[in-house]
């Protein structure tokens, strides 16, 4: 989670190009990342000169950061000297120098980049220079600033809400770790995303793996599973080396800008050499070597996916490879065309020809996929399921895409099983590979389903308690599903607040001589990053709420304290004269004595304001949690402190006073107090447990194992030696010579046609292999509201079915006589 005053200056940046003109966020991303990158170059091409290269800049020493940031108020010099020696950039290098840098995956990615901002607008080109060296001010540092640089480039990207052409949008990040741990993937094992966008994907699975091999004291997650303080310490040097190795972490995007966006993403993530390119995953690879390689068959360990939903490809763009994409076949004249255009269809066959044998893939798909009737449709589904296995479909809600499309979504997981040279001729009596389909419904997934996704961390989520059943079902099989079949899992949750700080900095700034950070263990790798206030400061408890009232109380009375102190000096000689001239017989003057102190405190309150506003320096100046909590409390503390010197002016000699030793610096007594108040200061979040350890009884089931393949009963077969009557035997399993017998009469006619009565008409290969959740969702009769019991509820809907059948056939009759 971002500091919101970092969240804020991204607002702000935003604000500024809109106000420039840039209105399209996609154009104002890019234009940022052209920055962005112009700011890294200066630091890759200093690493280049120290192993001996020349620089990328001689000759063209203006179009250095470094200088940008003197001419940071002409947007010309951009246009017409920066832009077009970035767009020859690749000239100035050689691979040799290259390597192990960023410059390494250019491949004339800055060949189109122009600047599009206004030549007139240089102060928008100042603030932006000004905002991206404070936001990314650490880019390039390691992990520890990797993290932070990061997520703010996610950020940044989460303000494209508009979506883009062929149903292309920004996948939930919540959603994408899901997907990378149903997978769990290993360092080394090679991840591509055909259909990239932002990268989220991929810089997820290296993300993922980072806090895999993290040690457990150190790791951190928040609600909703971002990680946090990942160091990789239980990796190996070369395990370490494969989760950073771009090579490992590939995608692919047809949108030039939107694949200049996401490699930038996978940069700021810490990925070396990112493999994100430009180009279209389904189109002819002919004369394009650079796609060829990177979708060569049968090449990767998992795909992962968020495909477009609704785009279709032209027949003539299409790769003709007759093995990846089915043909129509038979003798028409679009024998040789390609079965689908639909481009949710063609992304799984391309899945398919890209996983190696044994190899996994999560994407998210349109139920349309799951159901379709299409003989596309179902040739896709027999394939995944007679020729590969299909672990599991995760259905989810209808507002997760929200406010990008209301569009009904699932997730499906599957195995590659078959290789593509050795595909059998569909349909096939042979047994499906897949035996069972493991099905999940999620209702809930820790956002609000409407247009605006709020969050609502602490609250349900059963992503978590899909997780945890998944494991179990790849893990026990169908032993596993029945665990827990009616306990939601969820993790715990608690609070924390988190400050962002350059450790130094903010020991130096709480405490003298960085006291605080003297008391600290080792922390070095974790400066840049933030802390929880109870790690920087031991005597806080971890709740914020704690904190916040132990500080008060103590804050509080040193302030109440402080304010007698200070103000006696000038209420004690008011109090002596006016205790001293009221006797029995004339009382003092309340009304005299109350104007004449009023009038010997004026200069010292506006003392005191003053130096609690000088102390003000020791708090975070935006948003922050204990600048309104001081200011309060001095409010506090001058009311009722004041309000005790004047009780006692107008009441002595009943209220007494007693002498104090002044305060020979006033602004140094409220900077002691002050500290401590600011050691409040951060924002709060919402963390979770590593572990997912929380049971909640649910009244249905959330999750359900269907058969692929399930024989029908015939209770009239009797067996070739006749010893056997009926297709199961008295503990319902279907006998084995009932199941020769049956494949080799045929399952499928000449035509491809199921055979009636032959498999249970609730498995799913009875079912045109419709793999929608929905469709074999148990009946839960406990949850039927109704004074009748199941029986009679029943015996009604059969009257109801024959009143019906009935009313068909005088129907038919009254046409047929028409006729």
């Amino acid at each position: 989670m971002l500091a919101p005053h970092i969240k804020k200056k991204v607002d702000e940046l935003w604000n500024r190009f809109w106000a420039a003109g840039l209105t399209n966020p996609l154009v104002a991303v890019e234009q940022i990342t052209y920055l962005l990158f112009l700011k890294r170059l200066e630091d890759i091409d200093l690493k280049r000169q120290q192993r001996g290269f020349p620089s990328i800049y001689f000759g063209y020493e203006t179009c250095k950061w470094s200088y940008l940031r003197q001419e940071k108020t002409n947007p010309s010099h951009l246009i017409d000297v920066v832009f077009p020696w970035l767009r020859e950039l690749d000239k100035h290098f050689s691979s040799a120098s290259a390597a192990g840098t960023e410059l390494a995956s250019l491949n004339n990615r800055m060949a189109d980049a122009y600047f599009q901002l206004d030549p007139n607008k240089g102060k928008v080109l100042s603030d932006a220079i000004d905002a991206i060296d404070q936001l990314f001010a650490r880019a390039g540092e390691g992990s520890a600033a990797q993290d932070i640089m990061g997520d703010t480039f996610e950020y940044l990207l989460s303000e494209v809400a508009t979506a883009g052409k062929n149903g292309q949008f920004r996948t939930p990040r919540h959603l994408i770790r899901f997907m990378v741990e149903l997978l769990d993937p290993e360092p080394g094992q090679r991840v591509i995303d055909p259909a990239a966008g932002t990268g989220g994907f991929l810089f997820s699975t290296q993300q993922y793996l980072m806090r895999k091999y993290s040690a457990h004291e150190n790791l951190v997650l928040e609600w909703d599973g971002t990680p946090h303080r990942t160091d990789g310490a239980a990796a190996t040097p070369e395990q370490y080396a494969a989760i950073h190795h771009g090579a490992n972490f590939v995608g692919l995007d047809n949108d030039r800008t939107m694949a200049r966006i996401g490699w930038m993403n996978l940069v700021l993530h810490d990925v070396t050499d990112p493999h994100l390119l430009q180009g279209d995953s389904l189109s002819k690879r002919e004369g394009k070597e650079q796609l060829r390689r990177v979708l060569e068959s049968e090449s990767y360990d998992f795909v992962l996916a968020n495909p477009p939903f609704t785009g279709t490809v032209d027949s003539g763009d299409l790769e003709p490879d007759s093995v990846l994409f089915p043909r129509v076949g038979g003798g028409g004249k679009k024998k040789d065309e390609s079965i689908t255009n639909k481009s949710e269809l063609l992304f799984l066959w391309l899945m398919l020809d890209l996983l190696h044998v044994g190899g996994r893939c999560a994407v998210i798909i349109p139920e349309g996929v799951l159901f379709g009737n299409t003989d596309a449709h179902v040739r896709l589904r027999r394939e995944l399921l007679a020729e590969h296995v299909v672990e599991g479909v995760i259905s989810l809600p209808g507002g997760l895409f929200q406010p990008y499309t209301g569009v009904k979504t699932s997730i499906l997981i599957f195995r590659k099983e078959t290789r593509r040279d050795d595909k059998q001729s569909l349909p096939s009596s042979a047994a499906p590979r897949t035996e069972h389909v493991w099905f999940y419904e999620v209702e809930d997934d820790g956002y609000s389903l409407d247009a605006k996704r709020n969050a609502r961390p602490g609250q349900r989520n059963d992503l978590w308690d899909a997780l945890e059943k998944f494991k179990a079902w790849m893990a026990y099989g169908r032993e596993g599903a029945l665990r827990h079949e009616k306990t939601l899992l969820q993790p715990s949750f608690r609070a924390e607040r988190w400050r962002l700080a350059l450790l130094r900095d903010t020991a130096d700034k709480l405490t003298p001589a960085g006291e605080a950070f003297s008391r600290l263990p080792d922390t070095s790798m974790w400066d840049g990053q933030v802390w929880g206030i109870h790690e920087l400061f031991p005597e806080l408890p971890a709740n914020p709420k704690e904190a916040e009232i132990q500080v008060r109380n103590a804050a509080s009375r040193s302030l109440y304290e402080l304010v007698i102190r200070f103000f006696a000096a000038p209420t004690l000689p008011i109090w002596t004269q006016w205790n001293n001239a009221g006797t029995a017989a004339k009382p003092m003057n309340a009304d005299l004595a109350l104007a004449d102190w009023q009038k010997a405190i004026k200069v010292p309150q506006q003392e005191f304001n003053r130096a609690a506003r000088d102390v003000q320096r020791f708090f975070e100046p935006e948003d922050g949690s204990a600048l309104p909590l001081w200011k309060e409390m001095v409010k506090d503390a001058l009311n009722v402190g004041l309000a005790f010197h004047e009780s006692a002016v107008k009441q002595a000699p009943t209220v007494q006073l007693r002498v104090h030793v002044p305060i020979a610096d006033l602004t140094a007594a409220l900077a002691v107090i002050a500290r401590e108040v600011a050691k409040l200061d951060g924002f709060d979040v919402t963390l979770r447990s590593l572990a997912v350890d929380q049971y909640t009884e649910l009244k249905t089931a959330k999750h359900w194992v269907v058969p692929v393949r399930a024989w029908a009963r015939n209770d009239e077969w009797p067996s070739e030696d006749g010893k056997s009557i009926g297709s199961h035997d008295a503990d319902g399993l279907v006998r084995t010579a009932y199941v020769e017998a049956m494949l080799a009469a045929g399952l499928y006619d000449d035509k491809g046609t199921l055979k009636d009565g032959l498999l249970d008409p609730d498995c799913i290969e009875a079912r045109d292999w419709n793999l929608s959740a929905g469709q074999y969702k148990p009946f839960d009769f406990t949850q039927l509201k109704s004074d009748k019991s199941v029986a009679e509820l029943i015996g009604e809907l059969k009257t109801t079915e024959q009143q019906i059948i009935i009313g068909l056939d005088k129907l038919l009759a009254m046409v047929e006589e028409r006729a």
